[in-house]
C-alpha cells in the first residue's frame, strides 16, 4: 500500500482524468474495487480522520483503527473526495509532490511524530507500537525541513537527487540540530562525521540530539540490531537500597579452549557472596576476539543502554569482542546461582562465578551442597587429548598433548623406516602462565639415535649431538605473533639449543603449511590438504629423513 495517500493529503485538486489507472497502479486499488469505502463530499472546515496503514478507514472523529488500533490521524478534506479513497484526479500532479510530500503535509512544523525503526512508513502522532513487527514506535520531530524518518516533510523535492529521496544522502540530516554517528554494535563509539567503527570495522548510524537511533532503512543498508534500541514498557529502575559493585573482564585462549573471567576459572575462583536486599551492578568488558552471551540463572537484570530508567530486562547479554556493558539487579533470592557464558564449551572450560546469598537456608533439593560444587569445579580441571599422526613414505611423524586449562603433558616423535633415518622422541610437562598463556615452561626428556657419519657444531658453536642424545632438559616455550613458538632448553650436559616452529598455517580454507628451525642445524618444511576433519594429506621435507608423503590422522 503506498503512504502517499496518508502523509501527503492535500494534492494538486486540479488534476484530470487521464492518470487514473496510474493512481490504481500504485494503490493497488480503484474506485471500483472499493466504492463502499469513498466519503461523500465535505466543506472546507469538516474534519477527516485515517488510519496510516489501513487508508480505507476514516472517521469524522478521533479514535482508533478497528482493524490495527493504530490512532487515525487527521486529514483536511477540500471538497473532492479523499485520496485515501483513491478517487483524487492526478492530472498533471508533479512526481515531487508524489514522492516528497507538499506544503499541506499531514506534520506540521515542530509538531513531533513517531516512527517505526524497522517499518518507516509506518508514522503516528502518538507513541505506541508497529502493527508489523510489534515494536515501539520511536520519536522523531519533523520541523517543516527534510525528514530522513519515512520520506514524510514539506520539502518539495524538485532537483532532489534520487540518493537523497531514498533517505541516505546528506539532504536527509534534520534540521532540528547537529547529526552524530553511533556504531550499532558499540554504542559507546560515537562521531560527528560517517565512517566506520575502529572497535569492528561497522558503518556508523545516523543519531539525532536527543539520543535516538535514526532508524531510516529507506537507504536500502543493513541496520544491524543491538541492545541500545530496547526500550522496556516501563520503568526498570531498582529499589532503593545498599550498592555492590562488581567488575569482570572476559578473558581466554582461542588457540587452547580456555575461557575465564579476570584469568580465573570457576574452580580457580571463590564464590561471590551478596546479601539479600541488595542492588548489584555487574561492568562486563569482553577483552577477548568471540561474542559471549553471558546469563545469570534465576534473576533477570537491567541491562543499561539510551532509555536510562526504561532500560530493557534481559536474562542472557550478548557481548560482542572490545564491548563494556553495565547490568543491575536486585538480590532478592536465597541460595547459590551460577552466572556464565551461555556457550557450552565456554562455561565448561571456565568462564563462569558462583553468585551465593549470605545466611541463606538449606536447599532441600541439593542435600550435598559441598559435592554439588565440587562436582561444579570438576569441568574445567578436566584433561582432554590431542593426538595426530603422519603416515608417511620416510618414516612416522606424530604429536600429542594431553591438557587442562593450565597444564599440559606434550610428546613428539619421529621414527624412520632405517638405523639411517633413526629415530627421535622429546617430551614435556609444564605449566601455562599469563593472561594470554604465551609462556610454557616445561621439563622433560630428549631421546635419539640415527647413524650419521658427520657431526658439525651447532649454530651455539657447541658439539652437535643431534643424532646420539639421551638427556632430561628443562626449557622455555612463548608463543611470538603469527602464533610463532619459540623454544630454548638445555639439557644435564649444559648443551643448550634454540628452536622456531610454526604449524598449521592457514593457506586456503583446506590447505595447511608448516615450518621448523633449530640451532642444531635441523629444519622442516611441510603441507597438508585437510580432506576431514580427521583426515589429511601431506608431504615434507626433513633434514634428517629427506621427502616424505603419505595421510595424516588427526584425534
Amino acid at each position: 500500500m503506498d503512504m502517499n495517500s496518508v502523509m501527503y493529503p492535500e494534492m494538486d485538486e486540479n488534476a484530470g482524468d487521464e492518470n487514473m489507472d496510474g493512481m490504481q497502479g500504485m494503490n493497488g486499488m480503484s474506485e471500483m474495487e472499493h466504492p463502499k469505502h469513498h466519503q461523500p463530499q465535505s466543506s472546507s472546515s469538516e474534519q477527516t480522520y485515517v488510519c496510516p496503514m489501513h487508508p480505507e478507514v476514516t472517521s469524522d472523529k478521533p479514535g482508533k483503527c478497528p482493524k490495527c488500533g493504530m490512532t487515525l490521524v487527521k486529514k483536511k478534506a477540500h471538497g473532492n473526495k479523499d485520496m485515501a479513497a483513491g478517487s483524487t484526479k492526478m492530472k498533471d500532479m508533479p512526481m515531487k509532490d508524489m514522492e516528497g510530500g507538499s506544503q499541506g503535509s499531514v506534520m506540521a512544523a515542530g509538531k513531533m511524530t513517531y516512527v517505526c525503526p524497522m517499518h518507516p512508513e509506518v508514522t503516528s502522532d502518538k507513541p505506541g507500537k508497529c502493527p508489523k513487527c510489534g515494536m515501539a514506535l520511536v520519536k522523531k520531530k519533523a520541523n517543516g525541513d527534510k525528514d530522513s524518518a519515512a520520506g514524510a516533510g514539506s520539502t518539495k523535492m524538485k532537483d532532489m537527487p534520487m540518493k537523497s529521496m531514498d533517505g541516505g544522502s546528506p539532504g536527509s540530516v534534520m534540521a532540528a540540530g547537529k547529526m552524530t554517528y553511533v556504531c550499532p554494535m558499540h554504542p559507546e563509539v560515537t562521531s560527528d562525521k560517517p565512517g566506520k567503527c575502529p572497535k569492528c570495522g561497522m558503518d556508523m548510524v545516523k543519531k539525532d540530539t536527543e539520543g535516538k537511533m535514526d532508524m531510516d532503512m529507506s537507504s536500502g543498508g543493513i541496520t544491524t540490531l543491538n541492545y541500545n534500541m530496547l526500550e522496556a514498557p516501563e520503568k526498570t529502575t531498582l529499589p532503593k537500597g545498599p550498592w555492590k559493585e562488581l567488575k569482570f573482564e572476559l578473558t581466554g585462549n582461542m588457540n587452547r579452549y580456555v575461557w575465564t573471567l579476570d584469568n580465573k576459572t570457576v574452580s580457580e575462583s571463590d564464590k561471590i557472596l551478596i546479601k539479600r536486599g541488595e542492588n548489584i551492578r555487574i561492568i562486563l568488558h569482553n577483552n577477548s576476539m568471540m561474542r559471549h552471551p553471558m546469563h545469570l540463572h534465576g534473576h533477570d537484570f537491567r541491562v543499561l543502554n539510551q532509555y536510562g530508567e526504561k532500560s530493557p530486562m534481559k536474562n542472557v547479554l550478548d557481548i560482542m569482542p572490545m564491548e563494556t556493558d553495565t547490568l543491575e539487579f536486585r538480590a532478592s533470592e536465597s541460595g547459590d546461582w551460577f552466572f556464565h557464558c551461555h556457550i557450552l564449551y565456554h562455561m565448561m572450560s571456565g568462564m563462569g562465578r558462583v553468585f551465593s546469598y549470605e545466611n541463606s537456608p538449606a536447599n532441600p533439593e541439593i542435600p550435598d551442597p559441598d559435592k554439588a560444587y565440587k562436582m561444579l569445579k570438576k569441568d574445567d580441571r578436566m584433561f582432554h587429548l590431542m593426538a595426530q599422526n603422519d603416515f608417511a613414505t620416510n618414516g612416522n611423524d606424530g604429536s600429542l598433548m594431553y591438557a587442562n586449562t593450565r597444564w599440559a603433558f606434550q610428546s613428539e616423535w619421529r621414527l624412520g623406516y632405517n638405523a639411517h633415518h633413526g629415530y627421535e622422541v622429546e617430551t614435556h610437562f609444564g605449566r601455562y602462565l599469563g593472561k594470554m598463556q604465551w609462556l610454557f615452561p616445561y621439563v622433560g626428556i630428549d631421546w635419539r639415535y640415527r647413524k650419521h657419519s658427520a657431526h658439525d657444531k651447532s649454530l651455539l658453536g657447541q658439539e652437535n649431538t643431534k643424532d646420539d642424545r639421551k638427556v632430561i632438559h628443562a626449557g622455555l616455550q612463548y608463543t611470538l605473533p603469527m602464533l610463532l613458538v619459540l623454544d630454548a632448553s638445555v639439557d644435564q650436559t649444559g648443551y643448550f639449543r634454540i628452536q622456531l616452529m610454526r604449524e598449521d598455517i592457514p593457506l586456503t580454507p583446506r590447505l595447511r603449511a608448516s615450518f621448523m628451525v633449530n640451532t642444531d642445524r635441523e629444519y622442516m618444511v611441510g603441507g597438508k590438504y585437510i580432506l576431514t576433519k580427521n583426515l589429511g594429506l601431506s608431504t615434507h621435507y626433513d633434514s634428517d629423513m629427506g621427502w616424505g608423503a603419505g595421510l595424516t590422522i588427526t584425534y
